[in-house]
């Protein structure tokens, strides 16, 4: 019992919601459907259960939204929001995008599921292993938002993966600057959703992106955009404190 209070198998646990409970409902879902609405319910389950059982077991307190000083929050945000607009604004010159309210449902809850178990459970977990280090809680939560990517590893190329991986940290590590400082996760659902959904509009992109091979030069780009995601959480956490009762 005093193993399962352990903060570290707390980290463990938490981490482990979305594969298992995703690998579970792969087994009932056909590769026909595995696209469609079962996707925001797969993602939903998970929701549901890391809330459930952060009543019951993690018991952290997760900041969904902060009023206060609107501006400043924004201002935190301000890099990620660049970042994203840059990465999507292509998509809106591609010929069949259209936007689907099915998709806008699908990544708000894929944003929910995965923002409220690594940004709002995990970071409050790394806090307190890390005492209170504010960058090290972000970077840790981060690692393990990319390496459950990993699990793409059963339909794509290690190549590929490890891109994701180190794609989807880096991201991990901009939202969680932004969580950590402005107690708001409204504010990185809405911009996880974002970043999911442009795409998702094309189903010509989306036929691309399924085609897509590895290149070494992707993975070079992805971890430069590490780097640069690591910089601006260093430049914004540097002389942040973290308060007794956030953690």
């Amino acid at each position: 019992m005093k193993l399962l209070k352990n903060n570290i198998t707390k980290i463990i646990i938490a981490s482990l919601i979305f594969p298992v409970v995703l690998s579970l409902m792969g087994l009932f879902v056909t590769k026909q459907s595995s696209n469609s609405i079962w996707q925001g319910a797969g993602d939903l389950v998970v929701f549901l259960l890391a809330y459930i059982l952060n009543a019951k077991y993690f018991q952290q307190k997760v900041y969904w939204f902060n009023a206060h000083n609107v501006s400043k929050q924004l201002f935190t945000a301000l890099p990620a929001i660049i970042i994203i607009a840059f990465l999507d604004s292509p998509m809106l010159a591609v010929s069949d995008f259209q936007v689907k309210l099915k998709i806008i449902v699908i990544c708000l809850l894929v944003g929910l599921a995965e923002e409220y178990i690594f940004r709002g459970l995990l970071i409050s977990l790394f806090l307190k292993v890390t005492h209170n280090n504010a960058l090290g809680a972000v970077v840790g939560s981060s690692i393990m938002f990319g390496l459950i990517h990993m699990m793409n590893l059963k339909a794509l190329p290690i190549g590929y993966v490890s891109a994701q991986v180190i794609f989807a940290a880096a991201i991990g590590i901009l939202f969680g600057t932004i969580y950590i400082k402005t107690h708001n996760i409204a504010i990185v659902i809405v911009l996880h959703a974002l970043r999911d959904m442009f795409p998702m509009f094309s189903n010509k992109m989306m036929a691309e992106a399924s085609k897509m091979s590895f290149s070494a030069a992707s993975l070079y780009v992805t971890v430069i955009f590490l780097l640069i995601a690591l910089f601006i959480a260093h430049t914004q956490l540097q002389n942040f404190v973290i308060k007794k009762d956030a953690a």
